[in-house]
């Protein structure tokens, strides 16, 4: 899935999936009914994970080599794909764009360590550095 692409909405099952996917591709859909299950409060049977599969290989999201059986999977996009287009989304939803209210109020709302609190330094002053540096 190209950068260009929009990245559709996935379910948190689906997202789940993925997850697997991200850290085991390629895998069967009977892998990663393992992997899920041996976490899971509520297990997923066989043929709820096929069905979560092919919707995702329809959204685009995964692909599958049905060139062999069983079928593998791997996804489409990667993790930066998905965060990045979910906590734009989010900001636009909730914080009407603007990621450094997020920003505010995540760092309000949260106990920090002092090696975050540097790391957030750091960031910001390399991001004013920037900013500088494109005027």
């Amino acid at each position: 899935m190209s950068k260009a692409q929009q990245i559709p909405d996935l379910g948190p099952l689906e997202f789940q999936l993925l997850r697997i996917l991200w850290k085991s591709a390629p895998a069967s859909a009977r892998r990663i009914l393992e992997c899920y299950n041996r976490k899971a409060s509520r297990p997923l049977k066989y043929t709820t994970v096929m069905t979560l599969l092919s919707r995702m290989v329809d959204k685009g999201v995964l692909e599958a080599d049905r060139s062999r059986q069983p079928y593998e999977f791997r996804p489409r996009v990667s993790r930066e794909q998905i965060l990045r287009h979910r906590v734009r989304d989010f900001v636009d939803r909730f914080f009407e764009g603007s990621a450094a209210d997020l920003a505010v109020r995540l760092v309000q709302e949260s106990e920090l360590s002092e090696e975050s609190i540097q790391r957030l330094e750091l960031l910001l002053r390399q991001k004013a550095a920037s900013q500088r540096e494109e005027k």
